[in-house]
């Protein structure tokens, strides 16, 4: 009798499971940079006020495009001397207490102010601010790293739930190439207990050491000398190979991670500084912020103009308007409206009045844009002929 070594070739499925294998560990360490990235940027945006510097979450889009709801702004301390024109500047709101303003220093205002604007509002804040305000000029911006500080300020839970569940699911992901890492320290530890894989062991070219059972038996003079089965385990060399191919699978998976992440690390992060903070909240006043300050028109007067017109005068003080109109309270209607973004007098003709012999009040309208308007509390009355369309003044 004599005993002839038999060792399995490459299992069938080898190929379908080395591509596996790769795209475990190139998930694994995609979600590993992914956690990186955010703890990363969590730690710029947080930083900054160990050194005394203020970080602040941006809730609105007054500095619209280059500062962005959920962005972290960093502000840097500044003296007096050091605020100039061009200035993103962090200070005391004056419109709303407790609240901050992130807005541009765009001029002077009067008595040493500073008037500011937000870049996506239409015109100046209306309240200028001192310097003794400022908290401190825009450094640093951290893209959307606040934007759940502003989904919880804004009770948008549902938002927060998916933000959480995403987390989750990228730090499950970390782990999805555990059993391949431990392969690999186990070969590790093999490795530098037994020696170099040229060892001698059960599957050396020599064949097995004696008193093995890694053969199979066949009686001399056999019709045939192939085995009858092929072996069923891995031996050390094919897990040993295995665990070679997994590092190989893991420096690869790990170079072309770092690639994406820089690349996108280098469109979301700026290139030049800009800033808001972290611990507190920055309002900012926008368009709406203007509609809910607005002013109406007052002192209206009457006056005729000889030809069966009238002209109804104003005066206003308040931010800078679409247009002006006359309103006909006795009918709720428009009766007239002056040019675009004029405060003078407005023609007003009997054909914008239809009630004849009445005395018709009036007041002005203050429009901005579709249904955003102010009507003044002041009035002035107008009379209207028995017959025909000629106006008159009824004061």
């Amino acid at each position: 009798m004599s005993s002839i070594a038999v060792h399995g070739g490459p299992a069938p499925h080898a190929a379908v499971r080395d591509a596996v294998d790769w795209g475990r560990v190139v998930v694994a360490t995609v979600a590993r940079g992914v956690v990186a990235t955010l703890l990363g940027l969590a730690l710029w945006a947080a930083a900054p006020a160990l050194i005394g510097w203020q970080p602040t979450t941006v809730m609105t889009g007054s500095m619209q495009p280059r500062i962005v709801p959920g962005d972290v702004v960093v502000s840097r301390p500044v003296g007096s001397g050091e605020i100039a024109t061009g200035k993103v500047l962090l200070a005391d709101d004056p419109d709303q207490a407790d609240h901050l303003r992130m807005h541009r220093y765009v001029e002077d205002g009067p008595g040493g102010t500073m008037v500011t604007k937000g870049d996506a509002n239409p015109q100046q804040d209306s309240t200028p601010i001192e310097r003794s305000a400022v908290h401190g000029v825009a450094f640093l911006r951290i893209p959307f790293i606040g934007t759940p500080i502003r989904w919880i300020s804004a009770g948008e839970w549902g938002l927060v739930a998916m933000l959480a569940l995403g987390l989750t699911a990228v730090l499950a992901l970390c782990t999805i190439d555990g059993s391949l890492r431990r392969l690999v320290e186990a070969d590790d530890d093999t490795d530098g207990a037994a020696g170099p894989d040229d060892a001698t062991g059960p599957d050396h070219a020599a064949g097995p050491a004696a008193g093995t059972d890694d053969g199979l038996e066949a009686r001399d003079g056999a019709a045939t000398g192939l085995p009858a089965a092929a072996s069923s385990f891995l031996t050390r060399r094919a897990l040993r190979g295995r665990a070679r191919r997994v590092r190989r699978l893991r420096r690869v998976g790990g170079g072309a991670a770092v690639l994406v992440l820089a690349a996108a690390a280098s469109v979301l992060l700026p290139g030049a500084a800009d800033a808001a903070p972290w611990s507190r909240t920055t309002v900012a006043p926008t368009a709406a912020f203007t509609a809910g300050t607005a002013t109406p028109a007052t002192a209206l007067t009457c006056s005729p103009n000889g030809d069966g017109s009238v002209n109804i005068g104003f005066a206003h003080n308040g931010p800078a308007a679409a247009s002006f109109s006359v309103l006909n309270t006795n009918a709720n209607t428009i009766a007239a409206t002056g040019p675009a973004g004029s405060t003078a007098p407005i023609r007003v003709t009997g054909s914008g009045i239809l009630t004849l012999g009445a005395v018709v009040t009036v007041k002005i309208r203050t429009n901005w844009a579709g249904s955003w308007y102010v009507d003044s509390t002041a009035t002035t009355r107008i009379q209207t002929a028995l017959v025909g369309t000629n106006l008159s003044c009824a004061n």
